[in-house]
C-alpha cells in the first residue's frame, strides 16, 4: 500500500473514532493529551458532573483500548464557573495495572506539568513548574494505582481489578499528585467491596463501597473518606458519592443514585 493509500485509511479510521465518541458521549471535550494509533479503538467517552458544592466540576473523558490490550484514559476537568482547567492522562497495561500518568495544570496561576511513572516496588513523581523540576520517590509495593485529584476516573479502576471470586474487602494502594494544589500523596490505600449488582434500565449495574485512607503530608495525620461507586457491566464509570455529599454522575445517568442509593457503613 502506498503512502497516499495508507494516509487515507488512517484518516478514515480516525474519523470513525470521532463519530463513535459523538455517539457515546455528547459534549465530550477532547484533551490535548489524547492520542490514538492504528489498531487502537475508542472504548468509552462521557462526562461526569459534580453539580453542587465546593467541589462542583465537570470531567469529560475518553478511553482508548490499545492494540496490546492496555487502556489509555484522558480527561479534561473544568471547575465551576471555569475556576480552573486541568488535563490528565493515565496508562494501564492489559492487566489493568497503572504504568504511568501525566497532567497539565496550574498552581497559583503558573503552568505545571506532572509526570508519574510506576516501576514497582517504587514510583517516581515529577513536578515541573517553569524551569524548576523536582522528583519525589513513592512506594509502590507490590503495585499501586495512580491518582491525580480531583479526577474521579482512577478510582473506578479498582472495580476492574476487584476479584468477585474472592469477594469481601480488598485493598488497593495509591500514590497521587494534586492537579489543583501542589500536594503529593505517598502512602495511601483503599479498602473496597462489592455491595450489590442490580438491573438499571435493563442494564447490569454494580455498586461498590470503599474507604480511602491517607496520611496528610503536611501534618502526618491519618484520615479516611468513604465513597460509593457505580459501574455498568463493562465497568464504565456511572456515578460516585461521598459522605460529604460530593455526588458525581455521568451525564444521562442522573437517576442511578436514586434507584440504588448510596450505602455508608
Amino acid at each position: 500500500m502506498n503512502i497516499l493509500a495508507q494516509t487515507a485509511v488512517i484518516c478514515l479510521y480516525l474519523l470513525s473514532s470521532v463519530q463513535v465518541v459523538a455517539a457515546q458521549g455528547a459534549g465530550v471535550v477532547r484533551s490535548s493529551l489524547f492520542a490514538i494509533e492504528a489498531n487502537d479503538r475508542i472504548e468509552d467517552a462521557g462526562v461526569l458532573t459534580v453539580a453542587d458544592g465546593p467541589f462542583a466540576r465537570t470531567e469529560a473523558f475518553e478511553v482508548v483500548r490499545r492494540a496490546d490490550g492496555g487502556r489509555v484514559v484522558t480527561s479534561v476537568i473544568t471547575g465551576s464557573k471555569d475556576s480552573y482547567r486541568s488535563e490528565g492522562r493515565w496508562e494501564f497495561d492489559a492487566n489493568e495495572q497503572a504504568t504511568s500518568a501525566v497532567g497539565k495544570t496550574s498552581y497559583n496561576g503558573e503552568p505545571v506539568d506532572i509526570g508519574i511513572v510506576s516501576a514497582p516496588p517504587s514510583a517516581t513523581v515529577t513536578i515541573s513548574v517553569g524551569d524548576v523540576r523536582r522528583f519525589v520517590s513513592a512506594p509502590c509495593d507490590p503495585d499501586c494505582l495512580i491518582d491525580m485529584a480531583p479526577s474521579a476516573l482512577p478510582m473506578f479502576t479498582m472495580t476492574r481489578q476487584y476479584s468477585r471470586q474472592a469477594g469481601g474487602n480488598q485493598r488497593f494502594r495509591w500514590i497521587a499528585q494534586g492537579l489543583t494544589q501542589d500536594q503529593t500523596l505517598l502512602k495511601g490505600h483503599a479498602d473496597i467491596r462489592l455491595v450489590r449488582t442490580e438491573l438499571f434500565n435493563g442494564k447490569e449495574v454494580s455498586q461498590y463501597l470503599f474507604v480511602e485512607t491517607i496520611t496528610k503530608p503536611d501534618t502526618g495525620d491519618v484520615v479516611s473518606f468513604a465513597f460509593n461507586l457505580w459501574v455498568d457491566g463493562e465497568h464504565r464509570p456511572l456515578a460516585f458519592d461521598t459522605v460529604g455529599s460530593t455526588l458525581g454522575t455521568r451525564d444521562g445517568y442522573e437517576a442511578i443514585t436514586m434507584e440504588m442509593p448510596a450505602i455508608f457503613d
